[in-house]
Formats: structure tokens, sequence, C-alpha cells
């Protein structure tokens, strides 16, 4: 179950090159059937690692060396409950009312 949603913008130095930039990551934070707390993490709507690791680290895009980047700002994001059993309406937005 999805428990919590945000954007996270991300900044990045380059310690070969001195670049500079940032990146914003969609997160979700999802608890299991297990009790167990999970994070996943998507930039440009591609999952990845998280880029606060190693792993997820992403490449200067000027030297292409791979750097850890740090929080600079949260957005959290309203999470749909399935509590209420009760379906939301259709949304109306964007339709063309040709009638």
């Amino acid at each position: 179950m999805i428990t919590e949603l945000a954007v996270e913008r991300v900044e990045f130095t380059c310690g070969q090159c001195w670049h500079h930039w940032m990146a914003e990551y969609d997160v979700q934070h999802i608890q299991d059937d297990d009790g167990g707390d999970w994070e996943r993490y998507a930039h440009d709507g591609i999952g990845t690692a998280s880029p606060y690791t190693a792993d997820g680290a992403p490449p200067c895009p000027e030297c292409g060396r791979h750097w850890v980047g740090h929080l600079v700002a949260r957005r959290l994001m309203p999470v749909a409950s399935s509590d209420s059993g009760t379906p939301r309406p259709a949304s109306t937005r964007g339709r063309l009312d040709l009638g």
C-alpha cells in the first residue's frame, strides 16, 4: 500500500569538473503486507535507484562521473484513500463536448 507520495528536488555537484545541476524525482513510500517500508524512485517516469546512494547516482552531464545528490526541496502529494470503498467520480478535464 502506498503511504506517501512526494516530489523531491535533488541537487548534484560534480567533484571532478564542479558542474552543478538539479533534478526532480517522484518518490513512493510503500508499506508491504509484513509491515516493511520501501521507497521507489522515478526520474522522468523511469524507475531508478535512490539518487542518494552510489547505485542511483546519475552521471554528470559534463564529464560523465557519477555523484550522489542531496535533498533541497520536498513536496508531498495527496494519496488516494482506499478505505472508503466509494469510487471517485470520473474526471471531466480535457473532454470536448461535441453535442
